[in-house]
């Protein structure tokens, strides 16, 4: 039998033991939440999440990166990151192409590497009005982080005057071809904690745990 390096697990009982505090936990969403709770009223939370680099922040840029340092030049040169936000009019969304429309990569971005995939996935943006009637009631929602629906995002370079800020809708899932997506413009790259933040909201969302699902799988 093949020998166990120290701390690595050696049955499938320590790998799930293991992998039980990470790939199904909610606690970093909880994290967010109570964060979010003691800043205080929407008013406040506006405040912190939506000032100028708090969650997104212009474009990263790969020559930039190489140039300062951050990244090696034998990693791979990118030209798009997750979390970046682009307009495209090549995304289709249950068949049907959306146009005019901008979108938050959803796709790691070890996958957005030119000829790795065919396909990456993108969220929508809906951009908030200030005249639309339940603008505030979207902002406190969406800055309280406790819905999975939404997530906050400040207004974005290039939006109208009137908008308020934007929600990342995570409900659907837009496809496009990588080829296309290449080919987006960048308007902005989220922060690192933006980054957290929307990367907590997508595996909360994807692989969320219940209670009973733990039954089942364990007991069945």
């Amino acid at each position: 039998m093949m020998a166990v390096a120290n701390n690595e697990p050696n049955n499938l009982e320590t790998l799930e033991n293991q992998l039980r505090e990470l790939s199904h936990d909610d606690r970093v969403l909880t994290i967010i939440q109570d964060f979010a709770d003691r800043l205080g009223k929407t008013k406040d939370r506006q405040k912190v999440f939506g000032a100028e680099g708090a969650l997104v922040r212009q474009p990263i840029e790969y020559r930039d990166m190489l140039a300062r340092g951050l990244i090696r030049d034998d990693e791979d040169a990118f030209a798009l990151l997750q979390g970046d936000i682009v307009s495209s009019d090549a995304g289709y969304f249950l068949g049907e192409r959306i146009t005019n429309m901008k979108f938050a990569i959803a796709s790691s971005t070890c996958d957005l590497v030119l000829g790795r995939r065919d396909y990456a996935s993108l969220l929508r943006l809906q951009p908030i009005f200030s005249d639309n009637p339940q603008a505030k009631q979207l902002l406190g929602e969406m800055l309280k982080f406790k819905s999975t629906k939404r997530m906050y995002l400040p207004p974005l370079p290039g939006d109208s005057r009137n908008v308020v800020g934007n929600a990342v809708v995570f409900d659907g899932v837009i496809q496009i071809r990588l080829d296309d997506l290449l080919l987006a413009t960048r308007h902005a790259s989220l922060s690192l904690v933006g980054w957290r933040i929307f990367g907590s909201l997508v595996r909360t969302i994807m692989v969320r745990a219940g209670a009973s699902e733990t039954e089942m799988r364990s007991k069945a």
